[in-house]
């Protein structure tokens, strides 16, 4: 008997402990503490992503399911099934961009039809919450929210362009300025467990905000995660071995180094899909499609973390024909996104072709790090699972930042100079230090509620 199907694209993961059968898309839920037993392999390779990937997790008896897997109940235990994956025979489809814009269009429009509340458009300076926008019909039931990502947030370009589409298109606009979420780490972990990295934080300050300035009253989110991947944005390398798996993981630094933390291989894990899917990979949109397949264990929390703040969210991008409609448009119409630069000039909100004054730096986390201190790492709970050597040089390294260091955050947060300092070899040691912490901190606090239980 089927009990559990995996969502096309990977959205919202279906979690299951082989010993008590439980299954259920929160994590948590299906932990069983008092028998937790820790993956090394399952560690490790959430370590390196920053996130859990291949269908494993940190604990033996929890796993969860791949896109295009089922789940079933057999005789009293759970068994995992393999259906086709429908999108292979879906790409090179060939779609034109008017129809693509008709079809989002109408599922925009239909969903929002289904109820009364206003809609809450998280709208950041990009073409993916842009798109929302100017697509939705009835714009006064746009709330616009926005935070900024600069040292002085209200001159970020993600502020700037997103005052200039309100004031546009005549919808109601707000920015949240954001420093303070490294506070919400345990809250992270009630609503994830140790299936994420604490990287998105900043959405909990963001969405806590707003749930106050909208006086916690309902709001439907309509969410604009992955449009940039089937839209032209996203580029994946080859994939020639399971080494190079990696790059499919699109950790963009956020996450830690087993080699340093446990220095357990964790090939053995990956070599079976790279070889299931060695074939496909050579295939640009399949790069892409695997892409957000495996990150979307991650991106998922762009809605589930609104929904716990009583926002519950949709977006148009995570319906495969959307999806797949938009990674087949024409090559020379997805470079540069030329088909939604077109679009938006026609609509009027093509910033970018506009004189603005604003700045790319991004600098929150820095910000955060300076404004809200991190308890250390407890090298004495985590030592069982990681090398008190890497922890310590953590905790050394986010407890310490001296002058220098700050000279050096400055001219690291510098868009132009922080580019040259590359090229010349530098490194920001202190940011990944924060990513490593925030990827092993929920390690933590498994470990201590299993020592509990």
């Amino acid at each position: 008997m089927e009990v559990a199907k995996g969502n096309w694209v990977g959205y919202e993961t279906i979690f299951y402990n082989e010993l008590t059968g439980k299954h259920s898309t929160s994590m948590e839920e299906v932990i069983d503490y008092s028998r937790l037993q820790i993956d090394m392999k399952g560690l490790s390779a959430y370590l390196d992503y920053g996130y859990c990937v291949f269908g494993r997790t940190p604990i033996k008896q929890v796993k969860y399911l791949l896109p295009n897997e089922t789940l079933h109940l057999e005789g009293g235990k759970l068994e995992v099934k393999r259906q086709d994956d429908d999108a292979l025979r879906k790409i090179g489809v060939k779609s034109h961009e008017d129809d693509v814009l008709s079809m989002l269009s109408n599922s925009i429009n239909t969903w929002s039809s289904n109820f009364e509340e206003d809609i809450l458009i998280p709208t950041s300076g990009g073409f993916d919450s842009r798109l929302l926008n100017v697509l939705l019909h009835d714009k006064s039931r746009i709330r616009s929210y926005t935070y900024g990502t600069s040292f002085n947030q209200n001159l970020s370009r993600e502020a700037v362009y997103a005052a200039a589409l309100s004031k546009k298109i005549g919808t109601y606009w707000r920015r949240v300025d954001l420093g303070k979420f490294n506070n919400y780490v345990q809250d992270w972990y009630d609503i994830f467990g140790p299936s994420v990295g604490a990287s998105g934080t900043y959405h909990m300050e963001f969405y806590g905000s707003i749930a106050e300035m909208e006086n916690q009253r309902r709001l439907h989110l309509l969410s604009g995660i992955i449009g940039d991947a089937w839209a032209g944005a996203v580029d994946v390398p080859p994939i020639l071995d399971p080494q190079s798996y990696l790059k499919l993981g699109y950790t963009h630094g956020m996450s830690a180094e087993s080699s340093l933390a446990t220095g357990v291989d964790y090939t053995s894990l990956v070599e079976p899909i790279f070889e299931k899917q060695q074939d496909y990979l050579q295939a640009p949109e399949y790069r892409i499609i695997t892409a957000m397949r495996t990150k979307m264990m991650l991106l998922q929390y762009l809605i589930k973390v609104p929904s716990v703040y009583g926002f519950p969210g949709y977006s148009p991008f995570l319906e495969e024909d959307i999806a797949l409609a938009m990674l087949n448009l024409p090559a020379d119409r997805k470079a540069n996104r030329q088909w939604q630069r077109d679009f938006f000039k026609s609509n009027g909100v093509l910033f970018e072709e506009e004189q603005h004054s604003y700045t790319y730096q991004n600098s929150l986390n820095y910000y955060a790090l300076m404004h809200t201190p991190l308890e250390p790492l407890q090298v004495d709970v985590l030592k069982e699972v990681m090398k008190p050597a890497y922890l310590n040089w953590i905790n050394d390294r986010i407890s310490t930042i001296g002058k220098k260091e700050r000279f050096f955050q400055q001219l690291m947060h510098t868009p132009k100079v922080k580019e040259l300092m590359k090229m010349a070899g530098f490194k920001n040691g202190l940011l990944k230090a924060y990513f490593a912490y925030i990827t092993i901190k929920p390690i933590e606090i498994m470990l201590r509620r299993r020592n509990a239980a």
